[in-house]
Order: C-alpha cells, then structure tokens, then sequence
C-alpha cells in the first residue's frame, strides 16, 4: 500500500508541475484533482471487479471439479480422495484439476481396454455364432466389468479352441470316408466343409452338429462296407478252402482287393460269384463240409437231440442247392447263437470237463495196482487233481447256473442244454450220479455177503503180531495205508448239497424204492469227456418217465452172480 501511495503522491506532483507550468489557478486544478480521483477510483472498481470475477471464475472451478470428482469417482468405482484443509482457492482449484485430469485418463484407460476387449469378443462370438458379453454403451466400465468381459474373452477362446479341434477331427474324418466311399461331396454344406479353410469355416453349435450328423452318416455307410466286405471274404475264404483253391491264387486276389472300397467289393462280389458258381459243381462234397461244421456248432451249443433230428429230417436226401441253403442258415444260426452266448457255454464246457475228471479220478481210484506204481509222485499229483476238482467244481457250477439265471431273466425263456433247463439237467445229472454210487455200494454189500459164506472164510488165520517199530491200532480201526488200499471205496463225495445239489434234490438218504422213479444210467466211461457223452436228451426223457431199468433184486442178484464169477 505505501508504494501506491508514494506512485500516487509522485504523479500528483508531477500534475501540479504541469499545471504550474500551465499556470492553472486552483479552481481549475480542484476540478482536475477531482477528474483523477475519479479516475483511480473507476480504475479501482474495475481492479477490483476483475478479481472478483476471477474469484468467482476460481470458486466455479472448484465447485465444477468437485462434482467432476465425485461423478467420475462413481462411474470407476473408487472411493473419492478428501480435501486438503488450509489451501487457497487457486491451490484447491490446482489440486481438484489435477484430480478431474487423472479420472479422466483413468476412465479413458478402461474405456480403452474396455472397447479392445469387446471388440475381440464379438469377433470370436461372431465365428462362434454366440452372443458377446453385453455391457450398456456410455458407462464408465468397473474393474469387475473389465474382469468379466476378461473372463468370457477367455472362455469363448477356449471354446473356440475346442471347436477348432473338433472341427478339425470331423473335416478330417469326413475326407477319409468320402475317400473309402470313392465318392464326391454330396451337397453344398459337405463342398463347404471340403473347400473352405479352417478359419473361415463357422464354428456354431449348430454346424458342428450338423457336420456330426454328416460324418455319422458317412461312418455308418464305410462300416456297413466294412461289415460286407469282411462277410464277403469269410464266404470267399471259406470256398477257396472247400474248393481247395491254391493258396498262390487266393493271395493275388486278395492283392488286388486289399481294402474294403465299393470298388474292391464289387471285386469280392464278383470273386465269390464265381466261387458260387464252382460250389454248384460240387454240391454234394459243399454239403458234406457243412454237415461237419453243423455237428461241430451243435456240440459246441448242446443242442438237444430232439431239435437236431428235427432238422435233418426236414432235408432231403438230394443234394441240392435249396439244401445247401438251408445248411449255411443252420450254421450261420448257430454259429452267431454262440457267439451270442459264448459266456455261458465256455463254463458248461468247464462244468462237465471237471465233472468228468472226477469220474475219471473215481474210477482211477479203484484199481489198487496204482498203490505200486509211485513213479514221479502219480499219488501226488492224483491227490492234487482231486484237490482241484473239489475246489473248482463248485465254483464253476455256482457261476454258470447264476449265468442261465441271469440269461433267463432277459430272455424271458430258460436255458436249455440237451433240450433240457439248465438247472433241470443239472439236477438230474447229480441224482444219475447218486443213484449210481447208491448201486455200487450195494453191489459190494453183495459181493461181500457172498464173499463171507464161501467155505473157508469163517475162521481166518490170527494175524502175525505187529513189530515194536509199527504203532498199533485201536480194535476195529484201520491204519492209513489200509485206508488207502481199499478197493471200490469212492474218492469223493457227493458235493454239497448247498454248493451243487439243486434244492429240489432227492436226499441220499432216502429208501431204494423211491429211487426206482428214476432211471439208473449205465456206468460213465472214464473216456467220456464231452457234455453229449455224459447225458443226452434222451437218456434225460428216459430217467424222467421210464422204470424199466430201475434197481430191484433181480439187479442186485445179477450183479452179484457177475462179481462172484469175476472174483473165482
């Protein structure tokens, strides 16, 4: 303030020199002092309007900035920072603009980054025929915005990804069949996936559905070539073999014809034709071949004797090309009958190949000459066979019934060996087996009751004293190697009635005269290992409804004549 009052009072000085030199009286120097102090004072006001309207340009900054702050603050989601006490208008308004200048690069970032994002978005969803992640337009995007729009980028990439992949493997798998087809594109979709590269190819879901219905369709028709292709070689294989064709020959066709083209098929078809036509020369040596293959599938499959019979006698005894028909159906039914099946039959087979090592082990028993032959541990080795049998016979027996159960429950029908129910054959093979040992038993109960009248076996001699070194045995008891040494003496027992025994069962302990209603079956050959040669339709419809050969004394006395005979 001193030094505008010191400017003032020196112009004022200067002025009164002028007028002095002038030579103003004081009138005219009062009315000029008056138009200076006017003067200074509208220069004032005008100073002083000018600040004020910079104030009020300053305070509006704040204010606007203040609210740019917090509205920008919103729109990121931040929380707005606080201000700073005992600053000047200028220096607030300085800070709070510096503050609007970082929003606002902040919000350019995200909007920045946002836009990117979208638009590698939408250029996958577009490929991908999906909709982009929606975010409403003229919104600051949040961080968690960002992250998401982020989130689903990555996802439709891994999605695209997988396509690709897929898109890949079924363009690549349509090429190879059209290729095993030798066939062109079909229609305009086929020719697009064919001809277009892979990044322009749509990967929707709705094209790579629709490209999975052309490759089923296409893998579905080299399948069915496939199948008759190989059906057609195993008829062609099967002739070369019946027409005893050389095998030099058989290998250059097969050269010729080597995958399963339509091409190479109508090779094979025009091979087997031919074939057909040589089998027609010789009917009769076809129908032979498969009647051998026919008797093998039937003992494979255990059909009854009564189906088997039903058969053949619907052939006639021309050869013929009707008859050869109706041989290769018959095998060929069969044959997928087994196949079918396969499960089932593998355990009867091993059901009846214990069943008649058992016999066999029964019946090996009894020759006491193999007491003295011990050569290479036979003993051992016998006793390890009976271990077996024991063990496994049960199990086998549990598991292929449970089979036949199984079978039944989906067939609606049950299983049938020999023309028989499964447990029904089974059931009647135990009783065949226990009706036989019960005749046994009593044929030696005869044998010894004759044996004892006989002259001369009343009083036998007193056996020499057993020596020290031999342990004595109990009055009545046998010692081990006695034991061992009884001839006729089985080596097994019935199997349990709980592991193999049907429930229905007749006990073992019942009288002879209810075993009459069964028929006793000739006694089993050792040799005899097949399902067919241990019991037949027949013999099951004999047990079941004939009593001419049941056991009565007029048996029993037979016996015994021929054991008397064999012993003299």
């Amino acid at each position: 303030m001193d030094e505008t009052r010191e400017e003032l009072d020196r112009t004022l000085a200067r002025l009164e020199a002028v007028w002095d030199d002038i030579g103003l009286n004081e009138e005219q120097r009062k009315e000029r002092r008056h138009h200076f102090n006017g003067h200074i004072v509208n220069l004032c006001e005008k100073i002083i309007d000018d600040e004020t309207a910079l104030k009020t340009r300053i305070t509006n900054n704040i204010e606007r900035n203040t609210q740019e702050i917090l509205k920008l603050s919103e729109g990121l989601g931040i929380v707005p920072e606080d201000a700073v006490d005992g600053m000047t208008l200028l220096e607030l308004d300085t800070l709070l603009q510096e503050r609007v200048d970082h929003l606002l690069q902040l919000k350019e970032q995200r909007m920045d980054t946002l836009r990117l994002l979208q638009e590698k978005d939408e250029g996958i969803c577009e490929l991908l025929c999906e909709t982009p992640y929606y975010i409403p337009a003229g919104l600051i995007p949040s961080l968690e915005d960002i992250k998401s729009v982020e989130d689903h980028v990555k996802t439709m990439e891994t999605e695209k990804e997988e396509r690709e992949k897929n898109f890949r493997s079924l363009k690549a798998g349509i090429l190879k069949f059209l290729e095993l087809l030798e066939q062109p594109p079909e229609d305009s979709f086929c020719q697009d996936i064919i001809c277009s590269e892979d990044d322009d190819f749509p990967l929707g879901k709705a094209y790579l559905q629709q490209m999975r219905g052309v490759h089923s369709d296409l893998e579905f028709r080299v399948h069915e070539n496939e199948v008759k292709s190989l059906e057609l070689r195993e008829k062609i294989n099967w002739l070369w073999i019946a027409l005893e064709i050389p095998v030099e020959e058989q290998q250059a066709f097969l050269s010729t014809a080597p995958k399963h083209t339509p091409s190479n098929i109508a090779k094979l078809e025009e091979e087997l034709e031919r074939l057909r036509l040589l089998r027609l020369q010789n009917l009769s040596v076809f129908i032979e071949k498969l009647q051998e293959e026919l008797a093998t599938s039937w003992e494979k499959c255990y059909v009854g004797e009564e189906e088997r019979k039903k058969f053949l006698d619907q052939q006639p005894d021309d050869a013929s090309e009707e008859v050869l028909d109706a041989y290769e159906k018959e095998v060929h039914k069969w044959k997928q009958h087994y196949e079918a099946n396969k499960d089932i039959y593998i355990l009867a087979s091993q059901f009846m190949d214990l069943y008649n090592h058992m016999l066999e082990l029964e019946e090996r028993a009894k020759d006491p000459s193999r007491l003295f032959n011990t050569r290479g541990g036979a003993l051992l080795l016998e006793e390890k066979a009976k271990k077996k049998v024991r063990t496994e016979l049960p199990r086998v027996q549990e598991s292929l019934l449970e089979s036949g159960r199984v079978w039944a429950e989906q067939e609606g029908r049950s299983f049938h060996i020999n023309g028989v129910p499964l447990e029904d054959y089974i059931r009647v093979l135990w009783e065949n087996y226990d009706v036989k040992k019960e005749a046994e038993k009593n044929k030696r109960q005869v044998k010894g009751a004759q044996e004892v009248k006989r002259p001369g076996l009343h009083n036998p001699k007193t056996p020499a004293a057993l020596t020290n070194t031999k342990k004595r045995c109990r009055e009545g008891e046998d010692t081990a190697s006695t034991k061992k040494m009884k001839p006729g003496v089985s080596l097994f027992k019935s199997p349990s009635k709980s592991t193999l025994r049907s429930p229905t069962k007749t006990p073992r302990t019942r009288p002879l005269t209810e075993r009459n209603a069964l028929l006793c079956p000739p006694p089993i050959s050792s040799s005899d290992t097949s399902l067919h040669s241990t019991i037949s339709y027949d013999k099951f419809e004999d047990n079941l409804r004939s009593s001419r050969e049941c056991l009565n004394s007029t048996t029993l006395d037979q016996a015994s004549s021929e054991a008397e005979r064999s012993f003299l």
